[in-house]
């Protein structure tokens, strides 16, 4: 008698390996019962898990593009300069009197235009979105220079409802998770329920296939672009409301934590598959790391050298898991 397959033997095991986002839950839970050993009760104070939440929120959000564009094969290194110049160009409408939702709309639309810039470019020019991204990351962050003086923007009235929502909770939960939550949910049903969604991931998973079944592969390439524009967007004004100003810094680096975030959760850098619920875990578990080093009295730069371990070791995990599958 021939032996039985292992997932013959456990299926419960099996089951839990084709669970996409197995290896971040795994890896997000170790990390909170270390830190819990380790600071007492510091980590797990609600004011201090808050604080984790809302850090992580930035990512959050982003990596819900982002996990849209490596599903289709694609990646964008300018996210963090779209935050940044969403930031600076939301602040400086303020200042100059623009009533509030305006001001939005503005900084929304800048951060939509910003990733339309990049598809287009990347699909006019015939380039790799890689280089594109790297070439309008030095713009963008350029340009949010440019229009602030390398100065912060604040000088502008904060009693509105952006303000008052960005610095606040509801129920108990800071707004910015909750707009997270938003966003992630709607690239959920993006993702896995629309048409859009499953035909990104055919482009991701065999662009020729994908080509010759009649999918516009430049009109995918540009919208998701697009897409990945406007999440970045929306990352920007949340960050102004809770900073209560705009900083040509604000969102330097975040273009790593971002693809990390995605990663770690289950999105393969090849493309073909994606996980937006992952992609948010990923970023859970960043910020928590970092809020760690914190706790632990490390420096905070070490916080770049502990996520791109953690890339590495999510992508070996990933892969051991698919070999098991």
């Amino acid at each position: 008698m021939r032996d039985r397959m292992p997932s013959e033997k456990n299926p419960t095991w099996h089951r839990l390996l084709a669970f996409d986002e197995v290896g971040v839950v795994v890896a997000l839970l170790s990390v909170c019962g270390l830190l819990w050993l380790a600071t007492g009760d510091q980590f797990v104070r609600p004011a201090n898990l808050l604080q984790v939440a809302r850090q992580a929120s930035s990512y959050g959000i982003m990596a819900v593009g982002m996990v849209l564009l490596l599903s289709m094969g694609e990646i964008d290194l300018s996210v963090g300069a779209i935050l940044t110049l969403v930031n600076i160009v939301t602040a400086v409408a303020l200042r100059e009197g623009m009533p509030m939702p305006l001001a939005v709309v503005v900084g929304l639309a800048t951060g939509t235009l910003c990733g339309l810039a990049n598809g287009l470019l990347g699909v006019l020019l015939r380039i790799p979105t890689i280089i594109v991204t790297l070439g309008t990351m030095s713009v963008f962050r350029g340009l949010a220079l440019v229009l602030s003086k390398a100065t912060p923007v604040g000088n502008f009235t904060k009693d509105n409802l952006l303000f008052s929502l960005g610095s606040g909770n509801v129920l108990g939960v800071p707004t910015s998770v909750l707009v997270m939550l938003a966003v992630g949910l709607a690239g959920h049903m993006i993702l896995g329920h629309t048409a859009f969604g499953w035909r990104a991931q055919a482009i991701g998973s065999n662009a020729q296939a994908a080509r010759f079944s009649g999918i516009p592969l430049d009109r995918y390439r540009v919208a998701a672009m697009t897409i990945m524009g406007l999440v970045a967007g929306i990352a920007g004004v949340m960050e102004l409301a809770f900073l209560q100003s705009g900083s040509p810094t604000t969102g330097q680096g975040y273009e790593l934590y971002v693809i990390a975030s995605a990663v770690i959760g289950g999105t393969a850098l090849t493309g073909g598959s994606g996980s937006v619920a992952g992609g948010i875990l990923g970023a859970l578990l960043i910020a928590v790391i970092r809020n760690g080093l914190v706790l632990l009295e490390f420096s905070a730069y070490w916080g770049t050298v502990v996520t791109g371990a953690v890339i590495i070791a999510a992508v070996a995990i990933g892969g051991w898991v698919k070999r098991k599958q």
